[in-house]
């Protein structure tokens, strides 16, 4: 498995709001877990997972709301039939209505994210 550092745009879908229960503890963690990809310069695309730690009150995003986010991604050695896992330190959301035609037009033109390596060569 490989993990790597990945900023930039993504599109979430299939949203779910979810917690989990440490063992020995009475402690819940709440998170959103959303279906994304990340797409290459190539035109190949992976999909992808995408993990936010949230509030246990929190409001999961409607389909197609694009959000800019800062990542650690875990890349298993058989991307991409198997999907990669994002874990967000940072997820900010776009304003706007997603199922507006005129939400994508206010997005800057960054179709592929930025990747950075963790690491020694």
């Amino acid at each position: 498995m490989l993990l790597l550092m990945v900023t930039g745009f993504l599109a979430v879908a299939e949203g779910c709001h979810i917690s989990s229960v440490k063992p020995n503890s009475a402690t819940k963690t709440y998170y959103c877990i959303y279906t994304t990809a990340l797409h290459s310069t190539s035109g190949v695309s992976f999909p992808a997972e995408l993990c936010i730690y949230s509030p246990f009150n929190d409001v999961v995003l409607p389909d197609d709301t694009i959000g800019y986010v800062v990542v650690k991604a875990y890349i298993p050695s058989t991307a991409p039939e198997e999907k990669i896992l994002l874990e967000a330190s940072h997820f900010f959301p776009l304003p706007g209505d997603p199922s507006s035609e005129a939400y994508e037009l206010s997005i800057l033109d960054c179709l592929s994210p930025f990747v950075m390596g963790l690491g020694s060569v």
